[in-house]
């Protein structure tokens, strides 16, 4: 069998292939024997906790996190949050209510992040992304733990929130030093901003873009490629386990990478519902909760809107029987994998005949030019730099996206049906889940033609079902109350259960 058939968490590749990595039991080392012993003291004063955020330094990492952090604080009366991110998050964070702490590990992703599934190329992003931010995020972590125990000390309680790939609290579970002052690790909630990852034969392999068809010939399948994919999987499980004897780990790391950061913390808890995500993936209702998705932002006060803003609100605001409103078509290649050629540019193109359309791209990053001169643009077409979703999609009626989770999750949350193009990391996966669930056409590819994106387009404009469901799951999303159910995770925690 051809070795990219093994691939996975987050490929690099363009095609899709028919096929999931045996799942062990994760050692967890001391940290979970320490946790599990310790004495966890009632929530009896009337003083909140300190809590701790920690995410990786990325936007779709952070966002959520953040999110979470902002309610918790004033609308619950948190007072003492900390929260360690990336430098391009301080003011983010800050507008939190939260105390802005550095992590010192950053990366970079190439524009259009190129790259492949096969072989070393794979790895070696992986390593440079994830492995790498083993120790600076350890060190960092364990640091201010000491600190918050200095200013806050015993019996104040502290519960850390840790977004699933930051990882800061893995170290922990493979026998690295606990902070000075800590006989054992704060209770801790795993935030998890993807879809459900696992090596678990019943699903398929991650990031190979399969369809969930779960038959017994399929399941055999996926277990032989997860069995054989363990291989090509080696030479990063030996980097984890390198940088975690660095900083005086006692286990071995012998799992899974994505096994590991789905099972880290008490509770592992994702942004979704059992809609958007494949059978029995809470197999453990008691370690894994799907809370939903989290509520449409409100939007910045001093928001400077682009100067076609008022022509979209204008035609938003216009009867739908009006014969001069049009069809709203917005259109976004994401912040990381910037490949404007393959997907934003291609629906400009294919949408650039249509009098009765309005076409609104995004680009990833704010005072990025234009990937086309001003006499190429099409008459319908208005392009901005760096906008919030959650200002265009309630304007909109089809939204064409990579299919970053992030996205797509705005999409759901805006009742916007969408048209989904995407393969690498987790897209291709998340253009199956939205498929399923009867909310997107997935075109199945990273690279689709204009004829693609039209049809699809059409499909979703001309079929009512699509409307339809969307608004059906993102009721049941809204009805989930993400942040209230976040919340009472937390106590539960603090309470010890």
């Amino acid at each position: 069998m051809h070795p990219a058939l093994f691939t996975s968490p987050f490929p690099f590749s363009s095609q899709p292939r028919e096929a999931h990595l045996h799942q062990s039991p994760i050692n967890m080392g001391d940290a979970r024997e320490l946790a599990s012993s310790n004495d966890i003291q009632s929530v009896t004063s009337t003083e909140k906790p300190v809590l701790l955020f920690m995410t990786l330094n990325a936007s779709g990492h952070t966002a959520g996190a953040a999110q979470i952090a902002k309610h918790l604080h004033f609308n619950r009366g948190y007072k003492d949050i900390y929260f360690i991110a990336g430098p391009s998050f301080q003011s983010t964070i800050e507008n939190t209510g939260a105390k802005y702490i550095k992590n010192p590990f950053e990366f970079t992703t190439s524009k259009t992040q190129e790259g492949s599934t096969e072989g070393e190329e794979f790895f070696r992003q992986m390593k440079a992304v994830f492995g790498d931010s083993i120790v600076p995020s350890y060190h960092i972590l364990k640091k201010t733990l000491e600190d918050i125990r200095i200013t806050h000390p015993e019996p104040r309680q502290i519960l850390f929130i840790h977004e699933a790939l930051s990882q800061g609290l893995l170290p922990f579970y493979y026998g690295c030093p606990l902070p000075k002052g800590y006989t054992s690790l704060p209770r801790s909630l795993n935030w998890h901003t993807s879809i459900y990852l696992s090596s678990d034969p019943d699903y398929p392999p991650f990031g190979l873009g399969l369809r969930y068809d779960p038959t017994p010939e399929n399941l055999a399948l996926w277990k032989s490629m997860h069995e054989g994919g363990r291989a090509m999987w080696q030479v990063l499980i030996d980097y984890y386990d390198e940088k975690l004897r660095s900083i005086g780990s006692t286990k071995t790391f012998t799992e899974m990478p994505l096994d590991v950061a789905m099972e880290v913390g008490d509770v592992t808890v994702m942004a979704t519902t059992p809609s958007l995500e494949y059978s029995n993936v809470t197999k453990n209702p008691k370690k894994f909760r799907l809370v939903g998705g989290l509520p449409v932002r409100e939007l910045e006060q001093n928001l400077v809107c682009p100067p076609w803003w008022g022509e979209l609100t204008s035609n938003s605001a216009l009867g739908d029987s009006d014969p001069t409103k049009k069809r709203v078509v917005f259109v976004s290649q994401g912040t990381v994998h910037r490949a404007y050629h393959e997907l934003l540019i291609p629906t400009i193109r294919a949408m650039a005949d249509r009098d009765d359309m309005l076409v609104i791209a995004t680009l990833g990053e704010k005072n990025e030019p234009s990937p086309l001169a001003e006499e190429d643009t099409p008459k319908n077409v208005r392009v901005v730099d760096y906008f919030p979703y959650e200002a265009v999609l309630p304007h909109s009626d089809v939204f064409v996206s990579n299919a970053g989770y992030g996205g797509f999750m705005h999409g759901v949350m805006n009742g916007v049906p969408m048209v989904l193009a995407g393969l690498i990391a987790d897209k291709g996966d998340v253009c199956q889940r939205a498929a399923r669930a009867g909310v997107a056409v997935n075109l199945a590819t990273s690279n689709p033609t204009e004829e693609d994106i039209k049809r699809g387009v059409e499909a979703v404009l001309s079929d009512w079902k699509y409307k339809q469901r969307v608004r059906e799951i993102q009721e049941e999303n809204v009805k989930a109350d993400a942040l209230g159910q976040i919340e009472g995770i937390i106590e539960e925690l603090l309470r010890g259960e």
